[in-house]
Protein backbone atom coordinates (compact mmCIF):
# COMPACT_ATOMS: atom_id res chain seq x y z
CA UNK A 1 0.00 0.00 0.00
CA UNK A 2 1.46 3.28 -0.65
CA UNK A 3 1.38 6.39 1.10
CA UNK A 4 -0.93 7.96 -0.66
CA UNK A 5 -3.45 5.14 -0.67
CA UNK A 6 -3.22 5.13 3.18
CA UNK A 7 -3.19 9.00 3.28
CA UNK A 8 -6.86 8.91 1.80
CA UNK A 9 -8.16 5.96 4.06
CA UNK A 10 -7.15 7.51 7.07
CA UNK A 11 -8.53 10.91 6.10
CA UNK A 12 -11.57 9.23 5.24
CA UNK A 13 -11.96 7.17 8.51
CA UNK A 14 -11.21 10.96 10.42
CA UNK A 15 -14.09 12.16 8.29
CA UNK A 16 -16.50 9.73 9.14
CA UNK A 17 -15.71 9.62 13.11
CA UNK A 18 -15.36 13.22 12.54
CA UNK A 19 -19.70 13.47 10.97
CA UNK A 20 -20.98 10.82 13.94
CA UNK A 21 -19.54 13.31 16.58
CA UNK A 22 -19.88 16.34 15.70
CA UNK A 23 -23.95 16.80 15.24
CA UNK A 24 -24.90 20.37 16.01
CA UNK A 25 -28.74 21.26 17.20
CA UNK A 26 -30.72 24.22 17.73
CA UNK A 27 -31.20 24.77 21.74
CA UNK A 28 -33.26 26.79 23.52
CA UNK A 29 -36.29 25.79 26.57
CA UNK A 30 -39.64 27.06 26.60
CA UNK A 31 -38.97 29.54 24.07
CA UNK A 32 -42.33 31.41 22.86
CA UNK A 33 -40.78 32.41 19.51
CA UNK A 34 -38.78 30.02 16.65
CA UNK A 35 -36.60 32.76 15.43
CA UNK A 36 -34.96 34.09 18.57
CA UNK A 37 -34.62 29.97 19.28
CA UNK A 38 -32.99 29.85 16.09
CA UNK A 39 -30.59 32.37 16.67
CA UNK A 40 -29.09 31.56 20.20
CA UNK A 41 -25.65 29.50 19.70
CA UNK A 42 -26.40 25.68 18.20
CA UNK A 43 -24.94 23.13 20.58
CA UNK A 44 -22.94 20.46 19.76
CA UNK A 45 -24.02 16.60 20.64
CA UNK A 46 -22.18 14.71 22.85
CA UNK A 47 -21.51 11.42 21.56
CA UNK A 48 -20.89 10.27 25.29
CA UNK A 49 -23.86 10.53 26.03
CA UNK A 50 -25.43 8.74 22.25
CA UNK A 51 -27.33 11.71 21.37
CA UNK A 52 -27.24 11.64 17.54
CA UNK A 53 -30.44 13.37 17.14
CA UNK A 54 -31.84 17.06 16.70
CA UNK A 55 -34.92 16.78 19.11
CA UNK A 56 -38.06 19.42 18.41
CA UNK A 57 -40.75 20.09 21.03
CA UNK A 58 -43.92 22.06 20.26
CA UNK A 59 -46.68 23.57 22.77
CA UNK A 60 -49.68 24.76 21.45
CA UNK A 61 -52.71 25.74 23.78
CA UNK A 62 -55.89 27.58 22.84
CA UNK A 63 -54.39 30.85 24.65
CA UNK A 64 -51.93 31.61 22.13
CA UNK A 65 -48.95 30.26 24.44
CA UNK A 66 -46.58 28.77 21.99
CA UNK A 67 -43.36 26.81 23.97
CA UNK A 68 -40.84 25.58 21.85
CA UNK A 69 -37.82 23.21 22.94
CA UNK A 70 -34.87 21.94 21.02
CA UNK A 71 -31.96 19.95 21.87
CA UNK A 72 -29.78 17.13 21.52
CA UNK A 73 -31.35 14.29 22.10
CA UNK A 74 -31.75 10.21 21.90
CA UNK A 75 -33.95 8.07 19.73
CA UNK A 76 -35.91 6.97 22.76
CA UNK A 77 -37.30 10.54 23.10
CA UNK A 78 -38.46 11.24 19.96
CA UNK A 79 -42.15 10.98 18.88
CA UNK A 80 -43.58 10.65 22.61
CA UNK A 81 -46.81 12.25 23.49
CA UNK A 82 -48.19 13.64 20.55
CA UNK A 83 -51.83 15.14 20.73
CA UNK A 84 -53.96 17.66 18.44
CA UNK A 85 -57.54 18.20 20.12
CA UNK A 86 -59.55 21.53 18.56
CA UNK A 87 -56.66 24.37 19.38
CA UNK A 88 -54.36 23.06 21.30
CA UNK A 89 -51.21 20.53 20.08
CA UNK A 90 -48.29 18.91 20.98
CA UNK A 91 -45.75 18.01 18.66
CA UNK A 92 -42.17 16.17 19.39
CA UNK A 93 -40.22 15.12 16.52
CA UNK A 94 -36.24 14.30 15.82
CA UNK A 95 -33.98 14.68 12.68
CA UNK A 96 -30.06 13.66 12.55
CA UNK A 97 -27.87 16.36 10.20
CA UNK A 98 -26.79 19.67 11.47
CA UNK A 99 -29.09 21.95 12.05
CA UNK A 100 -32.13 19.77 11.11
CA UNK A 101 -34.25 21.27 13.86
CA UNK A 102 -35.18 24.72 12.14
CA UNK A 103 -39.11 24.55 12.03
CA UNK A 104 -40.86 27.55 10.18
CA UNK A 105 -41.21 30.63 11.48
CA UNK A 106 -42.47 29.87 15.03
CA UNK A 107 -46.33 30.87 13.94
CA UNK A 108 -49.26 29.07 14.74
CA UNK A 109 -52.47 28.18 12.77
CA UNK A 110 -54.50 29.41 16.46
CA UNK A 111 -55.15 32.86 14.89
CA UNK A 112 -56.82 31.16 11.92
CA UNK A 113 -58.28 28.02 14.03
CA UNK A 114 -59.92 30.89 16.35
CA UNK A 115 -61.28 32.32 13.19
CA UNK A 116 -62.70 29.31 11.91
CA UNK A 117 -64.18 28.81 15.80
CA UNK A 118 -66.06 31.86 15.90
CA UNK A 119 -67.32 31.61 12.41
CA UNK A 120 -68.79 28.73 12.75
CA UNK A 121 -70.49 29.77 16.09
CA UNK A 122 -71.53 33.02 14.40
CA UNK A 123 -73.17 30.29 11.37
CA UNK A 124 -74.99 28.66 13.60
CA UNK A 125 -76.61 31.65 15.74
CA UNK A 126 -77.65 33.03 12.59
CA UNK A 127 -78.90 29.81 11.60
CA UNK A 128 -81.10 29.49 14.31
CA UNK A 129 -82.12 33.38 14.69
CA UNK A 130 -80.27 33.71 18.10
Amino acid sequence: MNIITAALIAISVLWGILEVNSLQCYSCTDMKNNTECNQLPPVTCSSSSNSTYCFTHVEKTYMNDVKITKRCAQGNECGKGDFSMWVASKHTSCCSKDLCNEIGSGKTNLTYNSFLIIAAFLALCTSKNI
